[in-house]
């Protein structure tokens, strides 16, 4: 898988993850906590989606290197995060 293609998917599960975990542990109570979450949820997979819709031309794999692996370990980072939240 190229560089980019991942860090698109992580954009789109990181955004996802968000609105699940915020949507699970509030509910149906809107603060302005939850909302802010659910801005940054849509906001992250808003990016996902424009991303996978951009040209390939746009797209520069060689300038992906430490990004790419910043991406894998936090979308780790936020599943581990968000299972714990799960279980306690």
């Amino acid at each position: 898988m190229r560089p980019a293609r991942f860090v698109t998917f992580c954009f789109l599960y990181s955004g996802g993850l968000v609105l699940v975990s915020e949507l699970l542990e509030s509910g149906i109570q809107l603060g302005f906590q939850s909302i802010v979450r659910l801005l940054l949820g849509l906001t992250i997979l808003f990016v996902g989606v424009y991303r996978l819709w951009q040209p390939e031309e746009e797209r520069h794999p060689e300038e992906y290197g430490l990004f790419t692996y910043g991406m894998a370990v936090l979308t780790l980072l936020m599943t581990v995060i968000f299972l714990g939240q799960l279980l306690l």
